[in-house]
């Protein structure tokens, strides 16, 4: 991102803060007046004090720089709370922006992305971001007028001994636009580990039980302390580089303060100039050498930035799922997959030529060998994924035309991957009907076989579940998930391995709940298990990404082979 297209890109980030920034803006003057009038009062006290020995003024002047110095207090503190304040806001603005663009992505793209590294941008590189408005442009408003305001002070005095105390200025300005340009490079490969380091972290947590079973623990954290050294690393030669820059920035100042002490005090002994004039010049620029200093780290921290913004923006730039579309209400016909193919980026075709009618208020079961692109048929419907050939209707409607939240309102889904969050099981279960009274509740739960575990629970359904609800059991967080399909009560259920967590005995009671949720309703049933699918109204066989039979259980057992030997196996695994 180009220089102007980022200061552009800022402009538009700081404009729902500009009155405050405006109002800080306001103090931000006041200091600077304030610096000024110090360096401006110097002369008058050096003259009036120490040259005509006007000794009235040895207590007047002490206390006159004492309040100034309360004032100027003041006013940088009101400038800086209100410059912190509206970074806290944009920073919380901006999350809540990410966030919501993040929820409103496609799933095969969010599915393409690192987790870590999308934790990553919403938190470390928008806290960077804050920095800029925190302390870039803090020091940008505060700086700059002290810079001109005692910069004009030091001319007026003396103008030959200003310009050659700024004569090494542009030097000054090229060394630290060099800098920040390497800077900005360096900004972007650390946020890049960090990335790396927060999908270690999120990884390690989800797939512990993984790592733990195959003694995976020491060669795991091989792998984190290697990219966390590598981060350390990246981060050191930033510092390195940052205080660098400053170091450059303090020998040049030190030169042009010495120059001026060496030329000013040669003018003082040949009476060219008053000892007041002298040392009123020498504060001025030694007052004004602090905010130049000062602007580079600011210059430097917003280059950092460039690098940030572009990982953050690009995310917020990416396309959400459409809005509007054709109203969906229920089904009245039946759901139709037409010459429907689909593959993942890295891998063959998943999906091949698929032509399925999925008649309403049925239930047709999808069987199959692992593998065969059963669950990718299923993903297909409520557009988590898109078909890369063909199409899908809805009551004749292609769904592409459909209001992508009501079409997703009008189905249920149960998989194998549960998906709990961490709120209580009640809220759980009423994310399939907000507005649910606690009776609702209840009654999903009794109809998923879930009411009577719960309510053994320390807290019942007020009890809160840990991250993915992992202190259930398995089968009892698929129990919850569930009921919350349940409680929905959509047109359109898909269960996909609904049971598959479950033992024989809490299996027969959700079968029976769930031939009490499918009756009268369409489903998609997507199974394992012979007892799940063989009185499905239909059942399509699949084998490596096609549709090779269609039937019912009776006709397929004669008429196709591998759902025979698909039956065979069931039949022995469930003996």
């Amino acid at each position: 991102m180009k220089l102007n297209k980022m200061i552009k890109r800022m402009q538009i980030l700081v404009q729902p803060y500009m009155p405050r920034v405006l109002v800080a803006t306001v103090f931000s003057l006041v200091v600077s007046g304030i610096n000024g009038a110090i360096a401006w009062f110097v002369k008058p006290a050096m003259d009036y004090i120490f040259v005509q020995h006007q000794h009235e003024y040895i207590f007047l002047f002490p206390l006159a720089v004492f309040i100034l110095y309360i004032l100027r207090g003041g006013a940088d503190m009101i400038q800086t709370y209100l410059m912190q304040t509206a970074a806290f806001k944009m920073t919380r603005d901006m999350r809540s922006s990410f966030f919501e663009n993040i929820v409103g992505l496609p799933v095969s793209k969010l599915a393409a992305t690192s987790s870590g590294d999308m934790v990553s941008r919403l938190i470390s590189d928008i806290t960077i971001l804050s920095r800029v408005l925190s302390d870039s442009l803090k020091v940008f408003l505060a700086q700059i007028p002290s810079l001109f305001v005692l910069t004009g002070i030091a001319f007026y005095r003396r103008w030959d001994m200003a310009a050659l105390s700024f004569v090494l200025l542009p030097f000054i300005a090229w060394t630290t636009r060099v800098i920040s340009k390497f800077m900005r490079r360096k900004r972007r490969e650390v946020q890049r580990l960090m990335s790396v380091i927060t999908h270690r972290m999120s990884e390690m947590i989800t797939g512990i039980k993984v790592i733990k079973i195959f003694g995976m623990e020491k060669a795991k954290t091989r792998q984190f302390i290697t990219e966390n050294q590598d981060c350390y690393r990246q981060n050191a030669r930033l510092v390195r580089t940052k205080e660098g820059s400053q170091f450059v920035i303090d020998i040049i100042s030190g030169l042009a303060i010495s120059i001026i002490l060496g030329y000013g005090s040669w003018l003082v002994t040949h009476d060219q100039m008053t000892s007041g004039d002298f040392f009123s010049i020498l504060t001025a620029i030694v007052m004004a050498f602090a905010p130049l200093k000062k602007l580079g780290s600011a210059y430097s921290t917003f280059q950092e930035a460039v690098a940030v913004l572009e990982r953050v923006d690009a995310f917020l730039v990416l396309p959400t799922e459409p809005a509007g579309g054709e109203e969906v209400r229920g089904i009245s016909k039946g759901i139709e997959l037409k010459d429907v193919s689909f593959s993942y980026q890295t891998s063959h075709p998943v999906l091949s030529d698929i032509n399925l009618f999925i008649p309403q208020g049925r239930a047709t079961a999808i069987v199959g060998h692992s593998g065969g692109g059963k669950s990718t048929l299923a993903d297909l419907i409520p557009r988590f994924i898109t078909p890369e050939k063909g199409e899908i209707l809805w009551d004749g409607k292609s769904i592409d035309s459909l209001n992508i939240t009501q079409l997703r309102q009008n189905i249920g889904i149960v998989s194998q991957d549960i998906i709990l969050f961490s709120d209580t099981i009640s809220e759980n279960i009423a994310y399939g009907k907000p507005d649910a009274t606690w009776a609702e509740i209840e009654q999903a739960a009794r109809l998923a076989d879930a009411h009577e575990f719960i309510i053994s629970m320390p807290q019942g359904y007020d009890t809160v579940l840990t991250e993915r609800g992992l202190n259930l059991s398995g089968g009892q967080r698929q129990r919850i998930a569930l009921a919350r399909a349940i409680l929905k009560n959509p047109p359109l259920l898909i269960l996909d391995e609904a049971t598959s967590a479950l033992d024989t005995v809490s299996e027969q009671a959700v079968q029976r709940a769930i031939s009490q949720a499918m009756a009268g309703r369409t489903t998609i049933i997507i199974a394992h298990r012979l007892s799940t699918i063989q009185n499905a109204d239909q059942i399509a066989v699949m084998e490596q990404g096609r549709i090779v039979a269609t039937g019912n259980h009776s006709t397929l057992i004669e008429t196709n082979l591998i759902y025979r030997e698909l039956y065979q196996t069931w039949v022995t695994k469930e003996r």
